[in-house]
Protein backbone atom coordinates (compact mmCIF):
# COMPACT_ATOMS: atom_id res chain seq x y z
CA UNK A 1 0.00 0.00 0.00
CA UNK A 2 2.70 2.51 1.00
CA UNK A 3 4.69 1.39 -2.37
CA UNK A 4 1.61 2.29 -4.37
CA UNK A 5 0.82 5.74 -2.79
CA UNK A 6 4.75 6.67 -3.20
CA UNK A 7 4.33 5.85 -6.97
CA UNK A 8 1.72 7.93 -7.08
CA UNK A 9 2.70 10.90 -5.48
CA UNK A 10 5.55 10.33 -7.51
CA UNK A 11 3.30 10.00 -10.72
CA UNK A 12 1.39 13.02 -9.81
CA UNK A 13 4.92 14.75 -9.53
CA UNK A 14 6.18 14.25 -12.38
CA UNK A 15 3.05 15.00 -14.24
CA UNK A 16 2.79 18.60 -12.52
CA UNK A 17 6.52 19.00 -13.68
CA UNK A 18 6.09 18.35 -17.02
CA UNK A 19 2.68 19.88 -17.49
CA UNK A 20 3.99 23.20 -16.02
CA UNK A 21 6.20 24.10 -19.03
CA UNK A 22 5.31 23.22 -22.59
CA UNK A 23 7.04 24.02 -26.09
CA UNK A 24 6.21 27.70 -26.69
CA UNK A 25 4.03 26.48 -29.81
CA UNK A 26 1.71 24.80 -26.95
CA UNK A 27 1.96 27.72 -24.47
CA UNK A 28 -1.81 29.22 -25.18
CA UNK A 29 -0.36 33.40 -25.55
CA UNK A 30 2.00 32.26 -28.28
CA UNK A 31 -0.65 31.36 -31.50
CA UNK A 32 0.28 29.82 -34.52
CA UNK A 33 -0.70 32.41 -37.33
CA UNK A 34 1.49 30.33 -40.05
CA UNK A 35 3.70 27.25 -40.10
CA UNK A 36 5.33 25.80 -43.34
CA UNK A 37 8.81 24.51 -44.46
CA UNK A 38 10.35 27.32 -43.83
CA UNK A 39 8.93 29.13 -40.41
CA UNK A 40 6.37 29.02 -37.94
CA UNK A 41 5.35 32.33 -36.71
CA UNK A 42 3.54 32.78 -33.46
CA UNK A 43 2.02 36.19 -33.14
CA UNK A 44 2.43 36.61 -29.22
CA UNK A 45 -0.27 39.18 -27.31
CA UNK A 46 0.25 39.03 -23.12
CA UNK A 47 -2.68 41.13 -21.83
CA UNK A 48 -1.56 43.67 -19.17
CA UNK A 49 -0.78 42.31 -15.52
CA UNK A 50 -0.92 38.84 -17.61
CA UNK A 51 2.04 36.12 -17.12
CA UNK A 52 2.58 33.48 -19.99
CA UNK A 53 3.41 29.74 -18.76
CA UNK A 54 6.74 28.52 -18.27
CA UNK A 55 7.72 27.50 -22.02
CA UNK A 56 10.60 25.98 -23.58
CA UNK A 57 12.40 27.91 -26.59
CA UNK A 58 14.73 25.20 -28.57
CA UNK A 59 14.39 25.58 -32.06
CA UNK A 60 16.90 28.82 -33.81
CA UNK A 61 14.07 31.59 -33.43
CA UNK A 62 14.24 35.45 -34.65
CA UNK A 63 11.99 37.74 -32.11
CA UNK A 64 10.46 40.93 -33.88
CA UNK A 65 8.41 42.82 -30.60
CA UNK A 66 5.54 45.34 -32.34
CA UNK A 67 4.79 47.47 -28.94
CA UNK A 68 6.95 49.06 -26.65
CA UNK A 69 6.62 47.57 -23.45
CA UNK A 70 7.88 47.02 -20.00
CA UNK A 71 7.87 43.55 -19.25
CA UNK A 72 8.91 40.96 -16.47
CA UNK A 73 10.98 37.45 -17.27
CA UNK A 74 11.87 34.65 -15.03
CA UNK A 75 14.31 31.51 -16.02
CA UNK A 76 12.81 28.53 -14.64
CA UNK A 77 15.12 28.24 -11.33
CA UNK A 78 16.28 32.08 -11.19
CA UNK A 79 14.77 34.84 -9.89
CA UNK A 80 12.83 37.48 -12.05
CA UNK A 81 13.93 40.19 -13.83
CA UNK A 82 12.18 43.10 -15.11
CA UNK A 83 13.24 44.87 -18.44
CA UNK A 84 11.26 46.41 -21.53
CA UNK A 85 10.91 45.49 -25.34
CA UNK A 86 11.54 48.67 -27.96
CA UNK A 87 9.53 48.19 -31.09
CA UNK A 88 11.44 47.49 -34.27
CA UNK A 89 14.16 46.29 -31.81
CA UNK A 90 15.08 42.32 -33.28
CA UNK A 91 17.08 39.42 -31.88
CA UNK A 92 18.05 36.30 -33.15
CA UNK A 93 18.64 32.94 -30.47
CA UNK A 94 20.34 29.51 -31.97
CA UNK A 95 19.44 28.36 -28.35
CA UNK A 96 23.03 26.88 -28.90
CA UNK A 97 23.93 26.08 -25.65
CA UNK A 98 20.97 24.09 -24.65
CA UNK A 99 16.73 25.24 -24.44
CA UNK A 100 15.30 28.47 -22.88
CA UNK A 101 12.52 27.72 -20.19
CA UNK A 102 11.42 31.05 -19.06
CA UNK A 103 7.64 32.86 -18.16
CA UNK A 104 6.94 36.32 -19.47
CA UNK A 105 4.36 38.57 -18.13
CA UNK A 106 3.47 42.29 -19.15
CA UNK A 107 4.01 45.13 -16.66
CA UNK A 108 2.79 47.75 -18.50
CA UNK A 109 -0.83 49.11 -19.17
CA UNK A 110 -0.71 48.21 -22.94
CA UNK A 111 -0.63 44.84 -24.54
CA UNK A 112 2.88 43.43 -25.10
CA UNK A 113 2.93 42.03 -28.67
CA UNK A 114 5.54 40.38 -30.41
CA UNK A 115 6.38 37.88 -33.17
CA UNK A 116 8.61 35.02 -32.79
CA UNK A 117 9.65 33.42 -35.84
CA UNK A 118 11.00 29.57 -35.35
CA UNK A 119 13.56 29.12 -38.44
CA UNK A 120 12.35 25.37 -39.10
CA UNK A 121 14.11 24.45 -42.46
CA UNK A 122 17.27 22.67 -42.72
CA UNK A 123 18.39 23.47 -46.00
CA UNK A 124 20.24 27.17 -46.59
CA UNK A 125 20.89 28.45 -49.71
CA UNK A 126 23.23 31.63 -50.58
CA UNK A 127 21.08 34.30 -51.69
CA UNK A 128 22.27 36.42 -54.70
CA UNK A 129 22.92 40.22 -54.67
CA UNK A 130 19.88 41.93 -54.56
CA UNK A 131 20.16 45.12 -56.59
CA UNK A 132 16.58 45.86 -56.13
CA UNK A 133 17.25 46.35 -52.10
CA UNK A 134 20.81 48.01 -52.84
CA UNK A 135 19.47 51.12 -51.31
CA UNK A 136 18.26 49.40 -48.15
CA UNK A 137 20.78 48.24 -45.48
CA UNK A 138 20.71 45.03 -44.09
CA UNK A 139 20.58 44.64 -40.27
CA UNK A 140 20.95 41.07 -39.64
CA UNK A 141 22.51 37.73 -41.81
CA UNK A 142 23.21 34.43 -41.00
CA UNK A 143 22.92 31.33 -42.56
CA UNK A 144 19.09 31.30 -41.77
CA UNK A 145 17.75 34.27 -43.18
CA UNK A 146 18.80 38.17 -43.91
CA UNK A 147 17.00 40.91 -42.39
CA UNK A 148 16.09 44.64 -43.68
CA UNK A 149 14.61 47.23 -41.57
CA UNK A 150 12.95 50.09 -43.81
CA UNK A 151 10.43 52.87 -43.78
CA UNK A 152 8.23 53.10 -46.97
CA UNK A 153 7.94 56.92 -47.56
CA UNK A 154 4.60 58.51 -48.50
CA UNK A 155 3.84 57.55 -52.40
CA UNK A 156 6.81 55.35 -52.38
CA UNK A 157 6.92 51.51 -54.80
CA UNK A 158 9.89 49.25 -53.98
CA UNK A 159 9.92 46.27 -56.47
CA UNK A 160 10.68 43.28 -54.42
CA UNK A 161 13.58 40.75 -56.01
CA UNK A 162 12.75 37.58 -57.65
CA UNK A 163 14.16 35.08 -55.73
CA UNK A 164 14.24 31.08 -55.13
CA UNK A 165 13.46 31.55 -51.53
CA UNK A 166 10.40 33.38 -50.35
CA UNK A 167 10.16 36.19 -48.28
CA UNK A 168 8.21 37.70 -45.13
CA UNK A 169 7.23 41.03 -44.59
CA UNK A 170 6.42 42.62 -41.08
CA UNK A 171 4.54 46.08 -40.63
CA UNK A 172 5.57 47.00 -37.30
CA UNK A 173 4.27 51.01 -37.67
CA UNK A 174 1.87 53.39 -39.77
CA UNK A 175 -0.65 53.16 -42.08
CA UNK A 176 -1.65 50.46 -43.79
CA UNK A 177 0.08 49.39 -47.10
CA UNK A 178 -0.15 47.32 -49.93
CA UNK A 179 1.58 44.31 -51.74
CA UNK A 180 1.17 43.26 -55.35
CA UNK A 181 0.98 39.78 -56.14
CA UNK A 182 1.90 39.50 -59.88
CA UNK A 183 -0.78 36.46 -60.25
CA UNK A 184 -3.32 38.62 -58.54
CA UNK A 185 -2.88 42.28 -59.54
CA UNK A 186 -6.42 43.57 -59.06
CA UNK A 187 -6.34 42.15 -55.11
CA UNK A 188 -3.19 43.55 -53.65
CA UNK A 189 -2.52 41.93 -50.08
CA UNK A 190 -3.14 44.93 -47.33
CA UNK A 191 -0.72 44.62 -44.63
CA UNK A 192 -1.69 46.72 -41.37
CA UNK A 193 0.71 47.72 -38.48
CA UNK A 194 1.20 44.50 -36.44
CA UNK A 195 0.36 42.74 -39.37
CA UNK A 196 2.45 40.28 -41.66
CA UNK A 197 2.42 38.68 -45.40
CA UNK A 198 3.94 35.83 -47.02
CA UNK A 199 5.48 36.06 -49.88
CA UNK A 200 5.96 33.07 -51.93
CA UNK A 201 9.58 32.40 -53.82
CA UNK A 202 9.68 33.05 -57.62
CA UNK A 203 7.81 36.04 -57.70
CA UNK A 204 8.43 39.79 -58.77
CA UNK A 205 6.48 41.99 -55.56
CA UNK A 206 5.86 45.33 -55.12
CA UNK A 207 5.72 47.06 -51.77
CA UNK A 208 3.61 50.39 -52.40
CA UNK A 209 2.92 53.18 -49.10
CA UNK A 210 -0.49 54.70 -50.79
CA UNK A 211 -0.96 56.94 -47.67
CA UNK A 212 0.33 60.11 -46.12
CA UNK A 213 2.78 58.69 -43.52
CA UNK A 214 5.93 56.49 -43.80
CA UNK A 215 5.10 52.71 -42.92
CA UNK A 216 7.99 50.96 -40.63
CA UNK A 217 8.43 46.98 -42.01
CA UNK A 218 10.91 44.57 -42.03
CA UNK A 219 11.16 42.39 -44.69
CA UNK A 220 12.72 39.01 -44.11
CA UNK A 221 14.43 36.93 -46.89
CA UNK A 222 14.63 33.25 -46.49
CA UNK A 223 17.50 30.94 -47.36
Amino acid sequence: MKRNLIFTLSFIFSFATVSAQVPVRYEPRHKVALENDYVRLMDVRIQPGDTSLFHIHETPSFFIPLSTTFIGSQVKGQGPKESSLSADSTWFNAFESGPLIHRVWNSDTKVLHVIDLELLSPKNSTLPATKELSFLKVDFDNEKLRVYKLAVAPGQDIPLPLLQTPMLFISVAGPPLSIQDPDNRNSPYQVKAGGFQWLGSQKKYQISNGERSAVNGILILMK
